[in-house]
């Protein structure tokens, strides 16, 4: 098994539970999820989406409120800038900006399912993605959207994220992650039919 089969496997039903919750399409999650901890090699605390504790606000999946110091590496127009914790000889110029390696507060979940929560949350409360989110039916049109409204600075984001979304679909349907959904109707249509074959019975010992 690869380890992008494996990454899907794991975390596609974290994904689709916080999905029936957010509306955001369950590919773009796991896409963007993918991207940001290379396919699951980097993840602490169940954080799969990189989000720092910031003002503190729960969009969803924080309510837990935990939290956790993870060495970053940030940019910044300033040689001033506060961080929990500067590494020794740092700040430096880098490319006309001041690079930072830093230690800073980021948060944490009791499970990946709390993190797909929270971030899916930040996006539906964002109003810089208010019009994303009327495609949320379509996930490249959404994943399309969010790039366009600035989710990363990367010029190339939507055709990275898109990429992986393929991927990402390509692996569902191999493990047939999704047949859950036929899997579910089809009791109900067994049922439906032997209720059907009752009541028929039943009305034709009244009549007879």
């Amino acid at each position: 098994m690869t380890i992008k089969e494996r990454f899907v496997i794991q975390y596609y039903a974290h994904a689709k539970k916080a999905s029936k919750k957010s509306g955001i399409p369950v590919v773009f999650a796991l896409a963007q999820c993918a991207l940001e901890t290379g396919w699951g090699k980097s993840i602490k605390g169940n954080m799969m989406f990189g989000i720092k504790k910031g003002s503190g606000r729960d969009y969803g999946g924080w309510s837990h409120g935990q939290s956790q110091l993870i060495t970053t590496t940030e940019y910044s127009t300033s040689s001033a800038k506060n961080y929990p914790f500067i590494y020794p000889g740092y700040p430096i110029q880098y490319k006309g900006k001041w690079k930072y390696k830093i230690k800073d507060v980021f948060r944490a979940y009791p499970s990946p399912f709390y993190s797909f929560l929270d971030w899916a949350g930040l996006l539906v409360n964002n109003v810089r993605y208010r019009y994303a989110m009327q495609h949320k039916k379509n996930p490249y049109r959404f994943a399309e959207e969010v790039a366009k409204a600035g989710y990363a600075t990367d010029p190339n984001y939507a055709d990275k994220i898109k990429r992986l979304m393929k991927e990402i679909e390509q692996i569902i349907a191999l493990k047939k992650l999704n047949k859950g959904n036929t899997n579910s109707i089809l009791p109900l249509l067994i049922m439906g039919v032997s209720l059907l074959a009752i009541v028929t019975v039943v009305m034709q010992q009244k009549f007879e």
